[in-house]
């Protein structure tokens, strides 16, 4: 066994330090057809229902293609290219997991959220407070948004605009191009009706 240095990452993320690294020659295949080919494993204290797993160097040296859809292993050998297919050899601990009766989930209730008129003159200009607020939490609320009424912009003629001192639109064009007229985009019949509606 040679010390080894490099780290193992699991699928988690987790890092598992090897105790050490061994070169074994593998021998793949049945006494008619088989490839030889030397391999570095990595020593590790783990629990695992495999005795030794062959990674992509492994499968490199012995110039395999794997298949985990077909569930075959295809490598080349002096006689022609052997295929083997996998025999699913479950884990005892895989087929000892009781699938029978799922365990029920508890159903959280939230509270439903609470739809407060803010002008007493207009019952449709509402908005929605959240049902988890406390009671006291809610009437805060409640009254800060009455209290900002002036705030809210129900509608669009309601917006005042932004003051040119703090935000302008200007189109980055350069100057001396010829002007281009885009093609007419068609909309569907319910939004034309919105747009004529609108304009």
């Amino acid at each position: 066994m040679v010390p080894a240095t490099p780290s193992l990452t699991g699928f988690s993320g987790e890092t598992t330090w090897p105790l050490g690294q061994l070169r074994l020659l593998v021998t793949i295949g049945n006494i008619t057809h088989s490839n030889k080919a030397w391999i570095n494993f990595m020593i590790v204290k783990s629990l695992s229902p495999y005795n030794g797993i062959i990674g992509r160097p492994g499968l490199k040296a012995i110039q395999a293609v794997l298949s985990t859809v077909h569930g075959m292993l295809k490598f080349p050998t002096k006689e022609g290219i052997v295929t083997i297919r996998s025999s699913l050899l479950i884990p005892a601990e895989c087929t000892s997991i009781d699938t029978s009766s799922p365990i029920p989930r508890e159903k959280k209730t939230r509270p439903a959220n609470l739809t407060v008129p803010l002008h007493p003159n207009f019952p449709d200009q509402e908005v929605v407070v959240g049902g988890l607020l406390s009671d006291k939490g809610r009437t805060e609320l409640c009254a800060l948004l009455k209290k900002n009424l002036d705030i809210f912009a129900w509608k669009s003629s309601d917006m005042t605009g932004v003051p040119r001192s703090i935000a302008e639109h200007r189109l980055n064009i350069r100057e001396g191009c010829p002007l281009v007229r885009q093609k007419k985009r068609g909309q569907a019949p319910e939004r034309t009706k919105a747009i004529q509606a609108e304009v």
